[in-house]
């Protein structure tokens, strides 16, 4: 493939995260160097540095942008184990740094993944963590300056009971292991389809099993089990690295990808249940919040064991195209084929290019 554009970082460090906002016109960049950049696509086509800014006090792990009816948003997370939500300053300000709003604490590990939740303008901005501790934590704000935000009580994902079971997962929950630590991965990501109230993939740890919870609008309720998705018994146990669920765009069902520590890539199908089951669905039209019925999970693609390990895995903007990235370097695109198999579209490294000397070459 062809490499259109180079991105001069200029981070100090390892660049630990990059992310796209909601239509892509705008890019965030975050490192080890404690540092947040954005950068603006012009109409050249290239990006051009807006602002940055120390953010954290230990290296950043990970961004993301809130959907546009919640502003102009940005949540961090880092090894000093809290988030921040910071917001885009207006009039004179403009072109400064972002504003820090909230520094949301909590976590007893390295937050690893944060997420805010899909665009609803009825709705109050969630932002989802996962963090070395095992613990999902959910935050919501309805202060209007984003100062203040109440948390959903936090999940301890390894207790989870198994979807059916009436069992309460305990309030508190050992450390992980140094096992754990070294060869474990955490991360989320929400459905991005509303019909269905608030549902929301994860893991944890050496598992490598995917659990999907709804999370209730009341923030005085707890979080249910709604499907456990366990790899096939021939496939790879490693642990996961990273997870993304598609944007569904009308289908009838659901895909989710998962990459893992020893390069395998999975893809799973998952069917929600009957469409009277929807949370904003009865003969009254009234929504009231809950989703039921039994959804369902099918593997239907697995491949890479034995690469390298996948450090990202993510969808376009309408589930049909799969990107993962992993520890060599090397970004691959799938796409599904009409035999239902995935195919590899291509490859690429993200090498700089050649150096012309004064001849031209």
């Amino acid at each position: 493939m062809l490499q259109t554009n180079l991105l001069a970082s200029g981070h100090a460090d390892l660049v630990t995260h990059v992310t796209y906002d909601f239509y892509g016109e705008r890019l965030a960049t975050c490192s080890a160097d404690q540092k947040i950049k954005l950068f603006r696509k012009s109409h050249e086509g290239t990006w051009d540095q807006e602002t940055e800014w120390k953010a954290h006090d230990a290296p950043i792990l990970h961004l993301s942008f809130a959907h546009p009816v919640h502003g102009s948003l940005l949540a961090s997370s880092s090894h000093d184990r809290t988030v921040r939500i910071w917001e885009e300053p207006t009039g004179r300000e403009r072109e400064g740094r972002w504003i820090e709003r909230a520094v949301l604490t909590g976590a007893k590990g390295s937050v690893k993944q944060v997420e805010f939740g899909t665009g609803d303008s009825g709705s109050e901005p969630r932002v989802a963590t996962i963090s070395t501790d095992s613990y999902l934590r959910i935050y919501s704000s309805a202060d209007p300056s984003l100062s203040d935000w109440s948390l959903l009580q936090p999940i301890h994902v390894p207790s989870l009971p198994p979807p059916g079971s009436n069992d309460e997962p305990p309030l508190e929950a050992g450390a992980g292991s140094t096992n754990e630590l070294a060869n474990g991965g955490w991360g989320l990501s929400w459905c991005k389809e509303r019909w269905w109230g608030s549902i929301i993939s994860v893991f944890s740890g050496i598992s490598p099993t995917v659990k999907i919870l709804s999370i209730p609008i009341d923030t005085s309720s707890s979080a249910n089990s709604i499907l456990f998705l366990n790899p096939p018994s021939s496939s790879s146990t490693a642990s996961l690295t990273s997870i993304a669920w598609a944007p569904s765009c009308g289908r009838s069902y659901h895909l989710i990808a998962t990459g893992s520590r020893d390069g395998t890539i999975r893809i799973w199908r998952v069917e929600p249940p009957s469409e009277k089951l929807r949370v904003d669905y009865n003969d009254d039209g009234y929504h009231d919040g809950v989703a039921g019925g039994q959804w369902k999970g099918e593997c239907v693609a697995d491949f890479g064991k034995g690469g390298a390990r996948i450090g990202m895995v993510d969808w376009n903007a309408t589930g049909t195209t799969l990107t993962t990235t992993d520890d060599e370097g090397v970004v691959r695109i799938y796409k599904p084929t009409y035999a239902r198999s995935w195919k590899l579209l291509g490859q690429m490294t993200a090498e700089e290019p050649p150096h012309e000397d004064g001849n031209g070459q």
